[in-house]
């Protein structure tokens, strides 16, 4: 319900800054649709978000700093349209388990090393309740809730173009510290597209097992490798077969709901809280 109300605001801002934004805005939007054509509305509400992120940061409301960002937003995705047409497809797999739980997923180009985190952990069924950091061999990159010296970066301050990845290229994404979720992340190809590739369109083209159990890495690693020793521990807790998804991986139901549990991660992790 929530990201109802948040995409509504956006459609209403993008309203109205097509009607009643700055002459300078409008013509840079102007400029705009000569090169993104009918993905315009897409690429301005992306910028619209971004920009709407920043004021909530600050804790500044005002019209004219939001136009001046949603200036800057625009002009800088317009130098970056040849990367917003590339598509990069890769291929994650869970540590421990790659045989039994993985996806290839095909993702804009030009997204932000957070939306990447958001889009794996929203492919495996996390909920988000835990930090994360991407290890490449350009860095590390963490959410803004982890503390400093355990990343180089925020997440969200690189975008995944800034690592010139290509086909083979490897990245790993750890997903809470303590139950120690490690994902591996491997470039199957980046490729230029004759439109532009907007997040909306990303999607889970294949896969295998539900995904992830939260806070229960070690039960999950047994029910896969040591069936009959899992049976037993979970009897010792106390708890049953049905108190655990054993979902297969079916990938109309995956893509049905990736966009919104990738949403749903964003603002859980954006919009953060103290208790992460």
């Amino acid at each position: 319900m929530l990201i109802e109300h948040v995409l509504q605001c956006v459609d209403d801002i993008y309203e109205e800054v097509v009607k009643d934004g700055s002459d300078e805005l409008k013509k840079t939007i102007c400029e705009l649709e000569e090169i993104a054509g009918h993905n315009t509305p897409s690429v301005i509400k992306k910028g619209i978000m971004l920009s709407m992120t920043i004021c909530f940061n600050q804790v500044q409301f005002q019209d004219e700093l939001f136009e001046g960002l949603l200036q800057e937003n625009l002009e800088y995705m317009i130098k970056n349209i040849p990367d917003m047409k590339k598509t990069i497809q890769l291929r994650v797999s869970l540590r421990g388990l790659e045989k039994e739980i993985n996806r290839e997923i095909i993702l804009p180009y030009f997204i932000t090393l957070a939306d990447l985190a958001y889009a794996v952990l929203a492919a495996f069924q996390a909920e988000g309740n835990h930090l994360f950091k991407i290890e490449s061999d350009q860095g590390r990159f963490g959410c803004e809730q982890c503390d400093q010296e355990m990343w180089d970066d925020y997440a969200a301050n690189i975008f995944l173009s800034h690592l010139h990845l290509k086909e083979g290229s490897q990245l790993s994404l750890w997903y809470d510290f303590g139950e120690d979720y490690v994902f591996d992340i491997q470039v199957l190809n980046v490729q230029t597209q004759s439109d532009l590739f907007v997040l909306e369109d990303s999607q889970i083209i294949a896969g295998k097992g539900y995904g992830i159990w939260e806070d229960e890495h070690e039960l999950l690693e047994m029910y896969y490798k040591d069936h009959s020793a899992f049976l037993m521990r979970i009897e010792d807790y106390g708890l049953d077969a049905d108190d655990f998804i054993f979902n297969e991986f079916d990938k109309d139901v995956a893509n049905e709901m990736f966009m919104e549990d990738f949403e749903f991660l964003r603002h859980v992790y954006e919009d953060y809280n103290d208790d992460l």
